[in-house]
Formats: structure tokens, sequence, C-alpha cells
């Protein structure tokens, strides 16, 4: 028995019995292996289902919300049509006219260019129809005033009376005047007509009330007509937009039911996956439990009772060597091996801590660039849309307003309109602000270098501001020394508009006294250093509040803005420009003292300084006197009904022919067909823009050998890019939106007529 013990402990460890280790690694891996298996089954269903359901939200549900919304708005074209057909009313007529021109132009449309075509020819045969209602109503009213010259006691009614079948041809046109259709209408005109010849009218007085009848014949004829292309034209109109409507709802419901349909099939599989995957998981953990109770946990429950037993000191326990060696080795290898996992698991806690904060903060990043590159894009745009669609209608209020002043209003009137006229100057001149200061804000404004003359400049200035102050009863002047330099280089525009808002503020809060620009040379300085300074004798600014005046949006006090109005935004955009052009403004004033701002610019001088002389602009009058010398033919494109107006108004003294087109495709084609001295174009039109508008012309001119007509872009887009745009299109020159009379009249006259200022 002692050789066969001994026999066993000599024996190798790896043939007595198999190492644990290794059993548990196997058992483990397979394990693992098959939990992954079952894990990428599930997250592939599950992903599949994500991708559906993320597909149908992102790309699925908005097309079908895009073609629900069309559906609709073609409803609504279609009852804007039927509306237009059957009112008898001009003004609801013109009113619905114009909605369906706003509806027609929605982006909606935009998404199908099936439905796109289909909505513009439904628009133009609404036009079609407006116009034909409009000739309709125009030719039963001058039926109706023709029928009524014959009725009992009126000379064109005497006057046939006196003919051979006279009574007979009157109760003809009487009963012509209720017919119903156009059949009946031709057969009463043959059979008035042959009576007319048998008559023999042989007097002026006769010969006229005949030919007043048979223009009555032809009102009524067409009357009869446009109603029954009026009829077909609302037909056409109503069936395809139907059928249009139709059509994308039933695309819609159908594209909603396959796309839940198939996620209903895939959750479906992605369930069923589910289940088969979670009992293959509980079938390999049970393989798993019972192998391990049987290779491993059983073997070292022996293992511990036969050392507990060993330790009570049983004698005689049979414990190979080797197998309490194994188990030794096993408890060693797992306490270094926990101690070795442990500090890994440190590290990799550490750093996956760390990745995860970088990419938290690049992911943070990445989003504040994007939500600041799309703040800035979204102000952007909207600072041009805010300025087109604020300018355009501000075009036609203050044109109108100057228009009611050259009429010769009662005073009263004429108080009434100086008042909106300065309230509408007053927006424009805060819309103007807002874009100044976006536009240094973002650093897009650059300084031009042009030659400026002293004379000029000054002159050009008091036109600006002597008004307002001459308006409110202060005496404004200006002061230039004797040695300030003639001529200097700088940025003349930036410059008044520096010097035009602090005389503006002086003027705003001086209620009496006085308002005065100084320029002189500064105090040792060069030649070309000057030092603007603008005095007023107004309420002051306290010390407490110089400090930030110069901030946006800032006044002196809430009192002060409630009196006074303004947004704080003038002495900002001052002190940002004269920082740009290289000085720095300062302030000296105290409460109930007036006021005086300092700027110093050091301005570059050209190499000969010479006075110009300095011509004063042409007056309305003498621009219409111009104008007046030989017809001039002017196409205008503008696609705003009021705008239209007031331009005709602009001209209306004038022996100028102003021919109108709605959009850029029906300006071209007037070009093409007539003969223009000038063409204004709008720049925002719908069918084609004013850009493409004016390519095209150049280049109907170029292929044709036509010497190229002066085209005057006339545009609600104020900003510096947009009037590059324009000129890089081929445009002669650049008018900003609102545009006065004046204005308008001195570019057509310098560019038509050749009248320099």
């Amino acid at each position: 028995m002692a050789e066969d013990n001994k026999v066993k402990n000599d024996m190798p460890s790896h043939k007595r019995k198999p190492a644990l280790v290794p059993t548990i690694g196997a058992y483990c891996i397979v394990t693992l292996l098959a939990i992954l298996a079952i894990g990428l089954v599930v997250s592939r269903s599950l992903s599949d289902i994500t991708s559906l359901a993320t597909n149908t939200r992102d790309e699925v549900l908005p097309a079908i919300f895009s073609r629900q919304r069309t559906a609709v708005n073609l409803e609504r074209l279609g009852r804007f049509a039927e509306t237009i057909y059957r009112s008898d009313d001009a003004r609801i007529r013109r009113q619905y006219k114009l909605a369906a021109h706003i509806l027609s132009q929605d982006s909606v449309f935009e998404d199908d260019n099936r439905v796109n075509l289909a909505v513009m020819d439904a628009y133009r045969d609404i036009e079609k129809i407006a116009r034909l209602r409009n000739t309709q109503e125009q030719a039963n009213n001058r039926s109706i005033a023709l029928i009524l010259q014959f009725s009992p006691g009126n000379a064109a009614s005497d006057a046939m009376l006196r003919l051979k079948h006279g009574k007979e041809m009157i109760a003809l046109l009487h009963t012509a005047d209720k017919a119903k259709g156009l059949t009946a209408l031709f057969e009463l005109e043959e059979k008035f007509s042959a009576l007319a010849k048998m008559s023999g009218a042989s007097s002026q007085v006769e010969t006229t009330a005949l030919k007043d009848a048979h223009h009555f014949f032809t009102q009524r004829k067409t009357v009869f007509s446009a109603n029954d292309v009026n009829k077909e034209l609302w037909q056409g109109i109503n069936d395809s937009l139907e059928l249009l409507a139709g059509n994308l709802s039933l695309s819609a419901a159908f594209t909603a039911d396959d796309s839940f349909t198939v996620i209903a099939k895939k959750a479906d599989q992605a369930m069923l996956t589910s289940m088969l995957a979670g009992g293959a998981l509980i079938l390999a953990l049970l393989v798993f439990l019972f192998l391990a109770q049987r290779d491993i946990v059983a073997p070292i429950i022996r293992y511990v009772q036969g050392l507990d037993e060993f330790g009570r000191g049983k004698k005689g326990l049979d414990l190979p060597e080797a197998k309490i060696r194994e188990l030794d080795d096993i408890r060693m290898a797992v306490e270094r091996s926990s101690m070795l996992m442990t500090q890994l698991a440190d590290r990799t806690d550490a750093l996956e801590l760390e990745i995860e904060g970088r990419k938290k903060v690049q992911i943070e990043l990445a989003l504040a660039k994007g939500r600041a590159e799309a703040a800035d894009r979204a102000k952007s745009d909207f600072l041009a849309g805010m300025s087109h669609e604020i300018r355009t209608p501000m075009n036609t209020i203050l044109g109108m307003a100057d228009l009611m002043l050259e009429a010769d209003p009662t005073p009263e009137q004429r108080q009434y309109v100086e008042i909106f006229q300065s309230s509408g100057e007053m927006l424009l001149s805060i819309i103007n602000d807002v874009l100044d200061l976006s536009k240094i804000e973002a650093g897009e404004i650059s300084l031009e270098k042009t030659v400026i003359n002293m004379s000029e400049f000054v002159e050009r200035t008091r036109e600006v501001v002597s008004g307002r102050a001459i308006n409110k009863g202060l005496k404004f002047s200006i002061d230039v020394a004797d040695d300030a330099p003639k001529q200097f280089i700088g940025d003349q525009v930036r410059l008044r508009q520096v010097l035009v808002n602090l005389i503006d503020n002086g003027v705003k809060f001086t209620d009496e006294g006085m308002v005065r620009l100084c320029i002189r040379r500064a105090e040792g300085g060069s030649p070309g250093t000057l030092t603007f300074s603008v005095s007023d004798s107004g309420i002051g600014i306290p010390e407490h509040a110089q400090k930030q005046i110069f901030r946006r949006f800032t006044q002196a006090d809430a009192s002060t803005t409630r009196k006074y109005g303004g947004t704080g935004l003038g002495l900002s955009i001052c002190r940002r420009l004269v920082k740009l052009m290289g000085g720095n403004i300062r302030l000296e004033s105290a409460h109930a003292q007036g006021s005086t701002f300092f700027f110093t610019i050091d301005f570059e001088l050209p190499e000969q300084q010479k006075e110009i002389r300095v011509e004063r602009p042409k007056g309305v009058a003498d621009l219409i006197h111009t104008l007046s010398n030989g017809p001039v033919n002017i196409l205008v494109a503008e696609d705003s009904d009021s705008n239209q107006a007031l331009i005709e108004l602009y001209f209306k003294k004038t022996t100028c022919h102003l021919d109108f087109a709605a959009d850029g495709l029906e300006a071209l084609e007037k070009y093409k067909s007539s003969s223009y001295d000038l063409v204004l174009m709008d720049i925002q039109m719908p069918v084609m823009d004013g850009h493409e508008a004016t390519h095209e012309i150049r280049k109907y001119e170029k292929e044709h050998g036509i010497q190229p007509v002066p085209i005057v872009a006339v545009t609600a887009n104020a900003f510096k890019e947009d009037q590059r745009r324009c000129l890089e299109a081929g445009c002669t020159d650049y008018l900003a939106k609102p545009v006065s009379k004046a204005g308008l009249l001195q570019c057509v006259a310098r560019l038509v007529k050749g009248d320099e200022e």
C-alpha cells in the first residue's frame, strides 16, 4: 500500500488529473462565445428596427406630411380660383388673386416638379380668369349704359323711333338684353342688322344710334364669350387640382401603410429571434452550470473538506500531495490574477474616463461650432430678410408721403403726412443701424479710400441735417478752420454717417439753443490730422452715465428713452466706425449743460490741394422738365402692385412712357418685342429674378448686336454685396429702396438724357 502511494505521488501531475484553470478557461470562453453570438443576433434585429423607425421618422413621415400639406394647399388654391370665378366684386377678386399668387409661391410645391408645374399652370389660368372677369364686367357695364340710351325719352331712342322699323329694332335690343346665350344673341343680331339695312338712316343722329346698337350687341357677345371661357378654365383648374390632391393623399396613405407594415414585420421577427436567443442562452447557462459543478465545484469542495478534516487532526487522511499542491497553485494564481486584474481595471477605468471626457469635449466643441455657424447664418438670413421685407413697403409709404406733400395739402394734412413720414424715416434709420452694427461685429465692413473735397463734404452734410434742426427751431452751424486741408483721403460715407448720427443726437436731445459742428486741425499732429467736435446746448449726460453711453442699446436712463425714443445703437456704431478709421471718440458733458463729442483722425492728403466747385443737385421740378423734352420709353420690372403705382405717380408729370412687367420672364419677353430707353429692374421677383433677367437681356443684346440699354437695379436688398451682385449681373446702376422721387428721376435723367450733376 505504501508503495502504491509512493508510485502515485511520484507520477507527473498531468497524468493524475487535468488542471482546473484550463478547464475553467475553456468553459468561460465557450459560454462567452455563445452569449456574444446570441447578442449579435438580437442586436442585429433591434438595429434593423431602429433603422426602419429612424428612416420612417426622418424621411417617410416628413414626406407624408409634405404631401398632405401640398394636397391641402392645392385644395385651397382651387377654392381661391372658384371664388375669383364666381365673385362679382372686383375687390374680392383682386384679394383672392393676390392670395392665390402668394400660395402658389409656397416652397412645399418645389419638392415635386410635377406639382410645381401644375400649380404654375393653375395660377396662370387664375390670372386669365381674373382678367376675363374684369373684361366681362367692363363689357357688361358698357352694355347696360348703351341699353339705357334706348329707354323711352332718350335721344338715341327718339332717333331710332324715327326710322322705318324703329319700334321693332328697339324691341329686339331689349330682348337681346335679356338673352341667356350666344345662340339667341346671334339670331337677334341678325334680325336687327336686317331691319337696320331696310330702315335707311338719313341723319347723323340716326346713324350714331345704329352704331350704338351694334356696339351693344358686341358688348353682350363679349360678356357671354368671356363667361364660356371662364367656365372652361375654372373646370380645368378644378379637375387638375382635385386629381393631383387626391393622388397625393393616396400616395401618402400607401407610403405610411407600407412603412409601418415593414416595421411590424421586422418587430415580429425581432421578437421571435429574441425568444429563441433567450432560450438558447438559458440552455447554455444550464450546461455551463452542470459542467462547472461536475469538474470544478465538486473537486474544490472535496479538497476543502479534506483540508478541514486534516486541520482538525484526523489521521490517515488520503490527500495526495499533487492534489494539495495544485489547489494551492490555483489559490496563488487566483490571488495574483485578482491583483493584476484589479490594477488593470483601475487603469482601464481611468483611461475610459479620460477618453469619455475628451470625446465629450470634442462633441461639445463640434456642437458649439455648429450652433455658432447656424446662428450666424440665421442672423444674416434674418437681417437680409428683415431689411428686404421692411424696405419694400417702406418704399411705398415714404414715396406716397412725398407725393402727398407735393399735392399742396392743408396745414393739418401736411402735419399728419410729415408725422408718418418722420416715423417712416425713423424706422428706416433703426433698420440701417441694426444692419451696420451686425456688419461691424461680423468684421464685414471695410473702409474705402477716396479723395474727399472739404467744401462738398460740408455742404452735403449740411443738406442732410440742417432741415431737422430748423424744423425744431434750433440754430445749426458748421465751422471749418481756415488752415484745414481743402481735400483729404478717407471714407466719406462712413465719416458722414458718424457726423450725422452725432448731430442728430444733438438735435434730438436739444429743445432750444444751438447745435454746432467744428472741424479743425489737431494741435501737434500732421497736416492731415483733423479733430471733429459736435456740440449742443441740450439736456446733457450725467457723469455716472457717460461710461456706458457708447454701449449697445444703452441711453443715459430709462426716462430719456421714454421721452426721446431711440434704440441706443447710434453712439455704439459711431464709436466702432471711428475706431475703424484709427480714432477714438470721447465725450465732455454735464447734466443740463449740453454735450460735446470729440474724435480725431489722421487722414492722408492727396498730392495736390485744389478747390472743387460744389454744385447743388437739381430739384424735382428741374428733373421733370428734363424728362419732358421728348418721349422716354421705360420698362419697369416690379412684382409689387403698390410699388408699380408709386413709380407711375413719380413719372406722372413727365413724358416718360412706362411699361410694367410682374416678373423677370415677362420683362425679358417685353424687352425682346419692344424698344426701351431704360429698364428699372426689381431683384426679388417670381418665375425669374432680377439677376437672371438682367443676364438674359445682356446675352440677348450681345447675340443680336444691340447697343446695351441702361438697367437700374431698384431693390430692397440694401447690403453692399447685393449692390456688387447686381453690377456683376450686368446692371448699369443701383438704387436701394426706399427710393425718393428726386433720387429716381435724377438717376433716370442722368442715364437717359446724359444729365450729370
